[in-house]
């Protein structure tokens, strides 16, 4: 079987915002920021201090801001795609696997019968 890559955009993303972010990008970011902060001050409190209270607040938030980094900035080179794109992909490759056949009349199976 032959495979061929087909580009998914054939020009790059609009940077609309300040011409450095593009909309999915703000969107990812202000996503992130909003969960940090509701989920950063109850880490904060935890600890005894506030030195232990800024470690654990910045522990906390970066799970959520490497997660979404490598969603939103991380480009997939070899395909060419944004590492969120890719995986919305992958996870949508089976879905996209078919039944091909040959000719142009459907085989009797394949017609619904009334």
């Amino acid at each position: 079987m032959r495979k061929v890559t087909v580009p998914v955009d054939m020009s790059s993303e609009q940077k609309t915002i300040l011409g450095i972010l593009s909309k999915r990008q703000l969107t990812y970011s202000i996503v992130a920021g909003v969960l940090i902060y509701f989920y950063g001050p109850f880490f904060f409190r935890m600890a005894s201090s506030f030195y232990l209270g800024v470690a654990f607040f910045i522990l906390s938030a970066l799970p959520t801001a490497v997660f979404t980094i490598v969603l939103a900035f991380v480009k997939k080179e070899k395909v060419g795609m944004y590492f969120d794109r890719y995986l919305l992909t992958k996870m949508g490759y089976k879905n996209e696997i078919g039944l091909w056949r040959k000719g142009t009349h459907a085989k009797e199976w394949m017609v619904k019968h009334k």
